[in-house]
């Protein structure tokens, strides 16, 4: 086939000097890129090379020659076109790589820049809600307090109401008092916090009972309104409406039972043994030390204190310092201290009929003996005497 004038295939020991690949020559250096970045093979040009470079032994000089010539003549202008296209489409392939790589730099820097905002977003995020948690967590631990204070006040306000009632006569029971959901006492103790904060208490409750004594007068009157008018009924008598009298007017008959009730008062004075509450005093109540002496002496005081206000009885403790605290505790602690400044066994006197105790005898023992023992010996020595 040499002679022929045949191209062997491309050898695998092709290297481009100018892209330093294998493969292919400087002359195909276009070709190759462009196939590589199209993903088609790649097939060199099969143009003769150097005799040397090739390995081939060398042709007859003139047949040589004019063949080369020839080739060299005929190709001529189809080698420079091919170049010419070969270095545009490396251009546009180079242009295309740089293009492409500059778009992935802009894409990599712009996830880069979201992803350090996001980042930064998240940390000031956390930031926030740290300060804000930090920020009710006192107001909550306030809120707490304030509804432990609210709730001490009103049962304190709520004992001092069911114990003006109990000294009034008007409440013969202790009251349970109704249950409620947590949802119903938020939404009172709500109601009430708010005009106390706004220093509006006062006003808020006079209002409200004001709000409340129209509803009732309303009610009263509506319940009015439905019934019919008061008729006669068979033989009863007719109906009279007592005519309206002036408030704070006694009549004839109260006055004259009043004076009634002074006479008798003063003309017995020692009708009635057993003095009420009113009249008991400290100075009525002894204390004795007989059996049921302290229980009734307890009871005593009990009733005294029973009988006085709620201003009366913080007051006597203020004298005895005690803790008032409420009118069941203050009671029962005055009650206390009364009985032990009473029953204290250093103001209780001794006694009349003291033991004697005499001095040292000659044995150095010490006798005690008791009035009772010696009438006793005096009495067994006369009947001694007696009988002798």
């Amino acid at each position: 086939m040499e002679g022929s004038g045949g191209y062997p295939p491309p050898s695998d020991s092709r290297k481009c000097y100018k892209c330093g690949e294998g493969g292919h020559f400087i002359r195909d250096c276009a070709e190759f890129w462009k196939a590589k970045a199209l993903g088609r093979p790649f097939v060199p040009s099969l143009q003769p090379s150097a005799a040397g470079r090739t390995g081939r032994a060398a042709m007859g000089g003139a047949l040589d020659s004019s063949m080369r010539r020839s080739r060299s003549a005929n190709s001529g202008s189809e080698r420079s076109a091919t170049t010419d296209d070969t270095n545009t489409l490396m251009r546009e392939y180079l242009v295309q790589m740089a293009e492409e790589r500059r778009i992935r730099v802009e894409r990599e820097a712009e996830e880069e820049r979201r992803r350090t905002e996001e980042e930064a977003r998240r940390i000031r995020e956390n930031k926030r809600l740290r300060r804000l948690e930090e920020r009710q967590k006192p107001e909550e631990e306030r809120d707490a307090r304030l509804l432990h204070i609210i709730r001490s006040e009103m049962c304190k306000d709520r004992e001092e109401e069911r114990e003006r009632y109990e000294k009034k006569g008007k409440m013969a029971a202790r009251s349970t008092g109704m249950t409620e959901t947590v949802e119903e006492e938020k939404e009172r103790l709500r109601r009430l916090i708010a005009p106390r904060t706004l220093g509006v208490a006062d006003n808020f409750e006079d209002e409200e009972l004001l709000t409340l004594r129209m509803l009732a007068c309303k009610l009263g009157q509506a319940e009015k309104h439905k019934r019919g008018p008061d008729l006669p009924i068979g033989n009863s008598p007719p109906v009279v409406t007592p005519e309206e009298k002036p408030a704070g007017v006694m009549s004839d008959e109260a006055r004259a039972r009043i004076e009634l009730l002074k006479t008798e008062r003063v003309s017995e004075p020692t009708a009635t043994s057993t003095p009420t509450k009113i009249d008991l005093s400290l100075k009525h109540i002894l204390a004795t030390c007989g059996p049921g002496g302290k229980e009734k002496f307890e009871k005593e005081c009990f009733d005294f204190y029973d009988a006085l206000t709620i201003e009366e009885l913080k007051e006597a403790c203020r004298q005895e310092k005690v803790a008032y605290g409420n009118r069941d505790l203050a009671i029962k602690r005055l009650i206390i201290r009364r009985a032990v400044v009473a029953y204290d066994p250093t103001v209780i006197p001794l006694p009349s009929s003291t033991p004697r105790v005499q001095t040292r005898s000659n044995k150095g023992v010490v006798l005690k003996e008791e009035a009772a023992h010696e009438q006793y010996d005096s009495e067994d020595s006369l009947s001694d005497d007696e009988s002798e």
